[in-house]
């Protein structure tokens, strides 16, 4: 027989059925609330202090990307190449997924975007589609061993190779040996600021029957050559087989390495030309009005 329930009972039951105020942020702090809002606040002035001084990591990487892609002017089309002058180094045969030009530039690692605004020593040398000349892809020839701007550039006669603006001192393409964490890679190329002789090449015809009888002779830049490291003998290869995931997108690896054949001749990859300032081909405009199906290279002189 059930026990009947007493007036006790029942109101301690009601008293515990009873709807409760639900509590809130706003309306109480009840545990760790007082320290969470504390740490919330300390977080907000920490990022308006940063946001004043400029020191935010988007804030950083606009000014990285607006110094690094600021616009250059390549040098006028000369009969030959000048000592001091801004040019850009595209490969001849060698292209992307997208059937797009290739051109030697420098890039940024993105673990140092947080302290680095600008090229610096040891930023790595990679090849970019980015056609357009700005401070990434565009260089300029240096005397190995004494001031030789305004000079015509010789074939076989050991040069530097210059990044057209840097942060500090200037900065130079260089290939250095191999190390004990190197060791059978191929040589990888870095910008540095020391000219010394990791940092020296030399330029070649790329016509192995004229290699020889040309050193010593200036050349234009439309010449097809070879870019020859003079320290280890091996010629600047862009490898289009291994992509870099860089920030300014997927980027083809630039090594020294020289590829050739089973008839010993040099591989595609190898091959290089100097790039002047372009100047517009109104014929090509009509070409493509009339319909007139165009080549790859014209298409990028529109």
């Amino acid at each position: 027989m059930m026990k009947k329930a007493t007036q006790l009972e029942i109101d301690e039951r009601e008293r515990v059925f009873q709807p409760k105020v639900a509590y809130s942020n706003p309306v109480v702090h009840v545990g760790f609330w007082f320290d969470e809002q504390a740490i919330q606040e300390d977080n907000m002035r920490v990022v308006a202090h940063k946001r004043d001084k400029c020191q935010l990591l988007v804030q950083k990487t606009r000014r990285m990307y607006r110094n690094v892609l600021k616009a250059t002017t390549l040098a006028l089309k000369r009969r030959f190449v000048i000592f001091g002058e801004k040019y850009q180094f595209t490969s001849c045969f060698v292209r992307d997924f997208m059937n797009r030009r290739m051109y030697l530039a420098a890039t940024i690692n993105e673990k140092e975007i947080d302290k680095v605004l600008h090229f610096q020593h040891g930023c790595r040398v990679t090849a970019t589609s980015m056609q357009d000349p700005c401070v990434r892809n565009t260089f300029m020839i240096k005397g190995a061993s004494t001031h030789r701007d305004g000079q015509q550039v010789l074939l076989g006669e050991d040069v530097l190779i210059q990044i057209s603006e840097s942060s500090g001192p200037p900065l130079y393409v260089q290939c250095e040996n191999s190390t004990v964490s190197t060791f059978g890679l191929h040589l990888v190329c870095n910008l540095s600021q020391d000219p010394d002789m990791y940092c020296r090449f030399k330029f070649l015809h790329g016509d192995p029957a004229l290699r020889n009888k040309t050193l010593g002779t200036p050349f234009s830049p439309d010449t097809t050559l070879i870019i020859q490291h003079s320290a280890s003998g091996q010629n600047m290869a862009l490898e289009n087989k291994r992509l870099l995931a860089t920030l300014f997108g997927s980027e083809i690896q630039v090594t020294c390495h020289t590829f050739r054949d089973y008839h010993k001749v040099d591989g595609h990859e190898n091959y290089w030309k100097i790039v002047t300032r372009f100047i517009s081909n109104n014929a090509l405009y009509i070409k493509a009005a009339k319909g007139e199906e165009l080549t790859p290279d014209e298409l990028e002189q529109i």
